[in-house]
């Protein structure tokens, strides 16, 4: 049987990763406007350039906070709950929901990298390559390599911090709050990057939400820990957590009788998790809903 090509989706981001202030400002944009068109008076508006107007459109729609509309992108009812709750996207729950949707994206380097590639340590050459050869297997138009060496550039850039989680100065050229997650580790030194197995500060909304998202796209009701841990597309694989982190998580989760439509049951000795199949704006008000009051304005 030939394999079906897939029609990928490459730059876009005009090799810049989203920086301290952009989305709040795209996001105030959106709702102050009623759309988001990626133009020279937007640019001047919004205090950037040309080039980085467009990298921020890019950004509002690979983050789910926006989609294309008729007269510009629309926000999204993601954007509606964090401009109501976290405008300035100042609470670290906000950006981990963001990094879900953004692992989604099917047919970019960021869903390729968070669950297909499967090296954990690794170099910029090396992961290049190994996307290189993905795309010109599996795209439709394959791209060039120095198309892929920008991608790869980006995703590292965006994501890779210092060992421990990275808190980066706001005012640091070219720094990304992605980096405070601290799934990407960069040692300088060794000139290496690793990927974490158990990534601290996961909120249980955004582990439920990435279970959901699996039980929704393999139809199974109840997710054994081995596959949420490896399955594409699950939590494992999109917040990079290994088996023990899953089994603590799960662990948590069961522990706490509130969540509503949430069961941990056991069958033949396995512990199992079933979650309600909620769009992530549902689980996202539930975060809120659950650390407290709304962010200062």
């Amino acid at each position: 049987m030939t394999q079906q090509l897939i029609k990928f989706q490459f730059g876009g981001h005009a090799t810049f990763p989203v920086r301290y202030g952009w989305l709040p400002k795209g996001l105030e944009q959106l709702h102050a406007r009623g759309d988001f068109v990626p133009n020279i008076e937007t640019a001047d508006d919004l205090g950037l350039g040309s080039k980085m107007v467009e990298s921020l459109a890019y950004w509002l729609q690979v983050t789910g906070l926006a989609a294309q509309g008729k007269d510009g992108l629309q926000p999204s009812p993601l954007a509606d709950l964090i401009h109501k709750h976290d405008p300035y996207f100042e609470r670290p729950g906000t950006w981990w929901f963001l990094h879900l949707t953004l692992a989604r994206q099917d047919s970019t380097v960021w869903s390729w990298f968070f669950n297909d590639y499967g090296d954990r340590i690794f170099d910029r050459l090396t992961c290049a390559d190994a996307f290189l050869q993905h795309t010109r297997n599996k795209a439709l138009r394959p791209p060039s390599a120095a198309m892929v060496q920008r991608d790869i550039a980006c995703l590292l850039a965006a994501y890779a911090a210092r060992p421990g989680v990275d808190v980066v100065d706001p005012e640091e050229i070219g720094a990304c709050p992605l980096r405070e997650l601290g799934l990407v580790v960069r040692h300088d030194a060794v000139n290496r990057y690793e990927r974490v197995r158990r990534p601290h500060g996961v909120p249980q909304e955004v582990f439920l939400a990435a279970a959901a998202f699996l039980s929704k796209d393999t139809g199974i009701s109840s997710l054994s820990l081995r596959e949420l841990a490896t399955l594409r597309g699950g939590p494992g694989r999109l917040l990079c957590m290994g088996l023990d982190a899953i089994e603590t998580q799960v662990g948590k989760i069961g522990n706490k009788r509130y969540l509503e439509g949430i069961q941990v049951e056991t069958v033949n000795g396995e512990r199992r998790l079933i979650v309600p199949q909620h769009d992530p704006d549902h689980w996202l008000a539930q975060l809120y809903e659950r650390v407290g009051p709304e962010a200062r304005s």
